[in-house]
């Protein structure tokens, strides 16, 4: 069972990677690295994962790496994606 903070992603026909979304750091090889303050890090310029990923946009078609795309909301869309189907209004619809 994959609990919320991590996204589980195909990268073969029989092989998954599992990301933690909590933080970059939780995805990082390096050791001894001063980038983690306490609270959520998205962004680090000494990122280091453990397996290089790179992944196909399902909608535009774009290589993004899903280490920095840990936020999303669906994680087989690219960063851009993602931002526009956030944007996007909710439709609700009434029955009566």
């Amino acid at each position: 069972m994959v609990s919320r903070d991590m996204v589980r992603i195909q990268v073969s026909e029989h092989r998954m990677v599992m990301i933690h979304r909590r933080s970059l750091c939780d995805n990082c090889s390096r050791r001894d690295c001063t980038s983690f303050n306490g609270s959520r890090v998205t962004e680090c310029p000494n990122f280091k994962p453990h397996f290089v990923i790179f992944m196909k946009c399902r909608n535009c078609g774009a290589i993004y790496d899903p280490y920095y795309n840990i936020a999303a909301l669906d994680s087989e869309l690219c960063p851009e994606c993602n931002e526009a189907k956030k944007n996007e209004g909710m439709v609700v619809v009434c029955h009566r």
